[in-house]
């Protein structure tokens, strides 16, 4: 009897006009997964008094969608400073189309970092009194896990442009307000949905020059370039037609980082069951500036794969029929200096009959593309092909032993609780040991 086919939740994050908090947040409104009452009550469950979540309907290139706003009482302390003497203060200002109140055009209410020395004012909160405010929250623990992981993501980034310790970078009120409740919101949406598999289209940062409070920076401006590191970009659609257009924020990036998707071009096989639509302030007219989420379920083997870990790979090969065996190897062994996670050869058939060799190589989805290109670069071939893997791995820890032929490096895999499945010594150590002269 065979076992019926488990059917698993999934969601596909797909920047259409780039990605923003508040617009990822909405996605999650518009598809049903949270209700507006739902977020309204974060606030108090951070200690945030006066502040308020307003939801709203609009229309972005003649279709319905939702948008989010975050607002609260100017009059209100939010932080209750202690006006120390603290320095490494940041000014927060809009950037994106999203909530522009200067001259930058596309999409969100966003905060970047601009360093002074000086007394710590009252407008100013530092990164550590946020991850402290969102620990010491009411907020359930896994949304708390997220959202610093999230707002640890953007810190990290900010400090890092401007050459601080991630302690001391500090966000103005406002920015600190928008960037908490975007982050928190964003948390508590994917707890909620408790997906068992993220995925996600490439991220559109933009184009052009965006005005900032420390000057004019090109795009992705500092922070977003930082956190975009390892991730994959797409241009700006054809349809937008502005010159100068930030389309994705560095708590958009953040959020998407933090949640480490698999990136692919196009929705994934499945049983759709809903979509949301999350709007940017602007209207770009003819392009909607929205971010999506699709909502599906994937077919997966009944047999449990709970137990590892799990990623995307990307296998490059090519036929080769017209090179030296020597040159052959010399391109197996470059690409696995060169970051590939394996390199091997097999021996083919080709055309008309000719002996050759396939050469094959695995990488890291954001590899994979150069070391596609070094291939064409400096091999025969003319072309390559490449297919993605998904692949189901132990957990891997090393240890340093002592053993009767001296200290080795243990490879140990492990499952996701901990347990030890096998383990091997690292063959280069091993292999050191082998060629030692015998007495």
């Amino acid at each position: 009897m065979r076992s019926a086919i488990v059917m698993n939740k999934a969601i596909y994050l797909e920047s259409v006009a780039g990605v923003a908090g508040d617009m990822f947040v909405a996605s999650f409104v518009d598809a049903g997964v949270v209700q507006a009452k739902e977020l309204g009550a974060l606030p108090a469950q951070l200690g945030l008094d006066g502040v308020k979540v307003a939801i709203s309907r609009v229309r972005r290139a003649e279709v319905e969608a939702t948008h989010v706003r975050v607002g609260w009482d100017k009059k209100s302390d939010l932080f209750h400073h202690s006006h120390s003497g603290d320095h490494g203060h940041s000014h927060s200002h809009d950037h994106g189309g999203h909530h522009h109140h200067h001259a930058a055009p596309d999409g969100g209410m966003e905060t970047h970092i601009e360093f002074q020395t000086g007394s710590h004012d009252s407008g100013h909160t530092h990164y550590s009194e946020i991850d402290r405010r969102i620990a010491d929250s009411r907020l359930e623990q896994p949304v708390k896990d997220l959202a610093r992981k999230i707002f640890r993501h953007l810190a990290e980034a900010e400090a890092s442009v401007h050459g601080f310790p991630v302690d001391e970078v500090a966000f103005h009120e406002v920015g600190a307000v928008d960037s908490i409740m975007d982050v928190v919101m964003a948390a508590y949406c994917v707890n909620k949905l408790g997906p068992c598999a993220i995925y996600a289209s490439p991220i559109r940062p933009g184009r052009g020059f965006v005005k900032m409070a420390h000057g004019t920076h090109p795009v992705p401006p500092p922070a977003s370039l930082k956190l975009l590191a390892g991730l994959p970009v797409a241009p700006v659609p054809a349809a937008i037609l502005r010159p100068d257009i930030e389309l994705s924020t560095p708590t958009g990036i953040a959020i998407l980082k933090a949640l480490a998707p698999r990136f692919i071009a196009e929705v994934p096989p499945g049983t759709l069951t809903g979509h949301g639509v999350g709007a940017g302030t602007t209207d770009f007219g003819v392009f909607p500036n929205v971010f999506r989420i699709v909502l599906f379920e994937e077919g997966q083997s009944p047999i449990s794969t709970e137990g590892f870990e799990s990623d995307r790979v990307v296998e490059i090969a090519c036929n080769i029929d017209d090179d030296t065996a020597e040159h052959i190897a010399w391109l197996a062994s470059q690409l696995l200096e060169r970051g590939a996670l394996d390199a091997w050869l097999t021996p083919v058939t080709g055309k008309k009959g000719r002996p050759a060799v396939c050469l094959s190589a695995l990488a890291n989805e954001p590899d994979w593309p150069s070391l596609a290109a070094w291939i064409l670069q400096n091999g025969t071939t003319f072309g390559v092909r490449y297919r993605h893997w998904d692949r189901l791995k132990l957990r891997r820890r090393f240890e340093r032993r002592e053993t009767a032929e001296g200290p080795l490096t243990y490879k140990v895999g492990l499952a996701k609780d901990g347990e030890v499945l096998k383990e091997k010594p690292e063959f280069e150590e091993v292999r050191r040991v082998w060629e030692k002269p015998r007495a």
